[in-house]
């Protein structure tokens, strides 16, 4: 069935080249003229072969050879090289061991046989970042400035905020951030990216729907996330292992929550304010050097009446 696929594999590429042929190049009366010639095979390449035919042929089995490797590699099964040459061989020249049938039922045996072992790897894995996680958060805990949470969650104030507005569960955040394994490898960062990151707080690891609500506007926090509380015993893989405990520091940028801006949608309509506002700058703005503004209710309230009266109708 392997076999079936890698070679689906290849003719797949092959047609992706055939229906995406080299643009062709408009005709220019003051240049030479271009030509769409296919790339040219160096001489010292076409002479270890007695024939286009061969080189080609050769070139193909190349590749079926070494996307075959790959896969074998990735299914995380050892098998001598040497196997599986004939068992490609055998099938190509109309003479396998074993009929589609048979093949069937050895390859699911196999796979049976690599999910064993690939669970107790990971198994093994878990032990080792649990314990780990456990002795790092335990000697964390006893730093100066770690607050320890009933929940595990441990953080550090870095820098605090100015504003006195946190963001709800159910609010859209604009946080930069960096995280990184406890052996210090970052795995992920907006800063690297170059902007803020936005997103919905009650989608995130449960770590950061509870440390960010704590957080106020301007704010900068390191935090110790548990792996209860991060991505737990699947990991996100390739980069976070299982039951990987992580460190991350969050700068709370911004709150997006349409309840909250919508007096700053229309000045001037009378309805009462009675909590800060966050004042979010589109992206397009935020590149233009904008900054996110916190206003206070009672400034609020002053840009308000500063607002000159809007003509009032005339009756009809």
């Amino acid at each position: 069935m392997k076999r079936f696929l890698m070679i689906l594999g290849v003719a797949g590429s092959l047609g992706a080249l055939a229906e995406n042929p080299a643009p062709a190049v408009a005709p220019n009366l003051t240049a030479p003229k271009a030509t769409n010639a296919p790339p040219t095979v160096p001489a010292e390449i076409d002479a270890k072969f007695k024939s286009t035919e061969e080189r080609n042929g050769y070139t193909l089995g190349v590749m079926i050879a070494d996307d075959m490797v790959n896969r074998v590699r990735k299914l995380g099964y050892d098998t001598p090289n040497d196997a599986v040459t004939r068992g490609f061989t055998d099938w190509i020249n109309g003479k396998p061991l074993l009929n589609k049938e048979e093949t069937r039922k050895v390859f699911q045996s196999m796979q049976a046989e690599i999910g064993k072992k690939n669970e107790e790897k990971k198994q093994l894995e878990i032990a080792k970042n649990r314990k780990e996680g456990e002795e790092f958060l335990a000697a964390n805990a006893k730093k100066e400035g770690i607050v320890v949470l009933p929940s595990g969650l441990q953080y550090k104030v870095l820098k605090a905020g100015t504003g006195e507005t946190k963001p709800k569960a159910t609010d859209t955040v604009i946080c930069h951030y960096r995280g990184t394994l406890l052996d210090g490898k970052e795995f992920d960062s907006s800063y690297t990216r170059g902007e803020p990151a936005k997103f919905a707080l009650n989608r995130v690891v449960k770590g950061w729907t509870e440390g960010v609500q704590l957080m106020s506007v301007g704010s900068k926090w390191q935090f110790f996330i548990p792996a209860g509380l991060a991505y737990g015993d699947n990991g996100s893989p390739p980069r976070i292992p299982p039951f990987a405990t992580l460190t991350f520091e969050i700068e709370l940028v911004g709150i997006q929550n349409p309840a909250d801006a919508a007096p700053i949608a229309s000045p001037g309509s009378g309805q009462p304010v009675t909590s800060d506002i966050i004042k979010v700058p589109s992206k397009a703005e935020l590149d233009k050097g904008a900054k996110i503004e916190v206003i206070k209710a009672a400034d609020l309230e002053k840009l308000q009446k500063q607002q000159p009266a809007k003509p009032t109708a005339e009756k009809q």
